[in-house]
């Protein structure tokens, strides 16, 4: 079973530091990504001194507080998150794509992997199966993400297509290294990257 953070739910990839916290008597595995959240939650770390972890008769109605309202469901609302609007005018199909790419969770999620694992290779690509679907291939030497972009609809999130562990996995087209992931995470294509530096 694919270890996953306690937090955001993301699998841990493989090299990736992972932080043990304790809540109650939980313990729960957290991404670097999340350390801040499990802090600001009220988990201490499961290294730390079990006298200087439990928390007085006094911390434990805001215990219950935070407990409750971190599982709260959200408002209908806010369920479906819609992307930030990019302007795509005169943008091709994979311009389009790297840019709501960029904005989306697993953009950020690359970011803070990049800072985690370094930085990985990457391609742009067409998606089997439909004219307006890109596919986004990001690798690491031990581990590989694929996500999909709806060009033709805007609201659609970005999606995962597929994970693994060996770049072998791989067919030939998503090896085609035309995008770069720049030292600030961001996805870039290869001639983007270069008119950049």
């Amino acid at each position: 079973m694919e270890a996953t953070c306690a937090i955001c739910g993301r699998t841990i990839l493989a090299g990736e530091r992972v932080h043990d916290y304790v809540e109650g008597q939980e313990e729960h595995s957290v991404c670097e990504l999340c350390v801040a959240r499990a802090g600001s939650s009220g988990w201490r770390p499961a290294d730390e001194p079990a006298a200087e972890r439990s928390p007085g008769p006094e911390h434990e109605g805001r215990r219950r507080l935070r407990r409750l309202w971190r599982h709260r469901p959200a408002p209908p609302a806010q369920r479906r998150p819609v992307p930030p609007v990019v302007n795509e005018n005169g943008l091709t199909p994979f311009e389009r794509a790297v840019a709501r790419f960029n904005s989306s969770e697993a953009g950020r999620a690359v970011v803070g992997l990049t800072r985690t694992l370094g930085r990985p290779q990457a391609s742009v690509g067409a998606s089997a199966g439909t004219p307006d679907e890109v596919r986004v291939t990001v690798a690491w030497e031990l581990s590989w993400y694929q996500w999909g972009v709806d060009v033709a609809d805007e609201l659609r999130p970005v999606f995962e297509l597929g994970k693994g562990g060996e770049i072998d996995q791989l067919d030939a087209a998503a090896k085609q290294w035309n995008a770069a992931v720049g030292k600030d995470g961001r996805l870039r294509l290869a001639a983007e990257g270069a008119r950049s530096r």
